[in-house]
């Protein structure tokens, strides 16, 4: 079994790319994987990108394209958190595939790396099997995080040179509302003291779904989306709106307002607020009567592919994947790390989480040096931790007039997947900054909706929104 694996994967290293790799990045080539039963389509590399100057080493996990990965873009993702792992990405929402309870991967057959090369990153420094030396330098915060994150990129070209000058994308969800408009502001700043074009990073722009941008879009609009839900009671939403602690300053000042929001989530009992509408991680008891219920059941789900059902456990079984010796050895991590979703060793800034990030979108889509920047920002409705209505509150507000106000768009199933808004911005006829919802979808929206959510993705890498 191990030989077959091995010769399936160096099978695929000479057939899937014609990229002359450097020596650097061999070390880093993951030539078996534990749990993997069938040949990938495609190459892929993990291990650590050290940052100039320091003692930090941040844990990569690149999966080229599966077709024509020479001129497909390239992507690099994280999680929120802060100080949440990429590979949360990796595992259970778009990675190439998933593990499930017996550690056996199963294919995710609507994966982004289908195509484009994606770059699944543990930062900051902390996070997952991401380590430094220095204990001081797991103090952090936004503007430390985006220079590391340029660092990142800049380090990554040095041990993949092929990519150099590769369409380059960047994207997240969550706190990445805050990563991904400070980390294209530092990319643009860099991009702008080159001397050489050459220099240059291609930077297309970035993708962000339910993104914490300011503190009402998670708090605030929680709340608000629970009552929109009808999970509270009138009257206790009446006493909320009474008190007006639809404010962001009366729910960080007011001790009633503080209460209510106490409450309100004491009301929804287990739902999981992330997704509102979906199962939730069950008990060893529950879960066996759930598998009954399962075996019972003769219906089917006609939105899903059997290979990826909604599984509510996955965020377990990709932790107890990631913390097999064997698969940390085939993902040349440090082996004393015992991985974590989000991390405990990280010291984050919390008053970052403050800070609005609107200003960061006026000033990328106003720059002269990269008039071709194109940004989305997606939604997923079934969330409550980073809300559709959250954002909405702030997105109309930035001073670029619509295009089009909430078209419908539909998947290729011919269903509604949600809806489109798309903004004028200037030094282009063509929209640059769009706003697509996607419906029934959870926090994670390629956990819950994965075929919409490459579609989706597919019409942004190719702009045609």
């Amino acid at each position: 079994m191990w030989f077959n694996s091995l010769f399936l994967s160096l099978l695929c290293f000479v057939s899937c790319s014609s990229f002359e790799y450097t020596e650097e990045a061999l070390l880093d080539q993951v030539t078996e994987l534990p749990g993997l039963n069938y040949p990938l389509k495609f190459n892929q590399f993990s291990g650590y990108i050290n940052l100039p100057g320091t003692e930090k080493n941040i844990h990569y996990w690149l999966t080229e394209a599966e077709t024509n990965p020479e001129t497909a873009p390239l992507v690099f993702w994280t999680n929120g958190g802060p100080g949440c792992s990429g590979l949360i990405g990796f595992m259970t929402e778009q990675g190439p595939f998933r593990p499930d309870e017996t550690g056996k991967l199963q294919e995710n057959v609507y994966a982004w790396n289908k195509i484009a090369n994606m770059v699944f990153l543990e930062q900051p420094v902390g996070v997952g099997f991401s380590y430094s030396n220095n204990n001081d330098d797991y103090k952090i915060g936004d503007e430390q995080a985006a220079k590391d994150n340029l660092a990142t990129i800049l380090q990554f070209f040095d041990k993949f040179p092929h990519f150099n000058h590769s369409k380059l994308f960047i994207t997240s969800e969550s706190y990445g509302g805050h990563y991904m408009p400070t980390w294209a502001d530092e990319i643009i700043k860099y991009n702008d003291a080159q001397t050489y074009s050459a220099m240059r990073i291609n930077f297309q722009g970035f993708a962000v779904g339910n993104p914490y941008t300011d503190y009402y879009s998670g708090v605030g609009a929680e709340m608000e989306t629970y009552w929109g839900k009808q999970l509270l009671p009138k009257p206790l939403w009446d006493k909320y709106l009474k008190y007006n602690c639809t404010d962001p300053f009366q729910q960080l000042n007011s001790t009633t307002c503080s209460l209510l929001i106490v409450n309100f989530m004491r009301k929804i009992g287990n739902l999981n607020p992330y997704a509102l509408d979906y199962p939730v991680c069950l008990s060893n008891q529950q879960m066996r009567m759930r598998e009954f219920l399962r075996d019972t059941d003769t219906t089917t789900d006609t939105n899903t592919n059997t290979a990826i059902i909604y599984e509510p456990c996955e965020e377990l079984y990709s932790s107890n994947y990631l913390n097999s010796l064997d698969v940390k050895i085939a993902l040349h991590v440090n082996k004393d790390i015992q991985w974590e979703e989000c991390s405990r060793t990280t010291k984050y800034n919390l008053a970052d989480k403050m800070l609005p990030m609107e200003k960061y979108y006026r000033t990328l889509l106003n720059s002269e040096t990269h008039k071709d920047l194109r940004i989305l920002v997606y939604s997923g409705d079934d969330d409550s931790v980073c809300g559709t209505i959250g954002t909405q509150r702030w997105i109309y507000d930035l001073g670029f007039p619509t295009t089009s106000l909430w078209d419908t768009w539909y998947n290729k199933d011919g269903q509604t997947a949600g809806f489109i808004t798309k903004f004028k911005t200037p030094y282009s006829k063509d929209s640059r900054f769009s706003f697509i919802t996607v419906h029934d979808a959870g926090h994670e929206v390629p956990t819950y909706k994965p075929k919409d959510a490459l579609e989706l993705f597919e019409m942004y890498l190719n702009n045609n929104i």
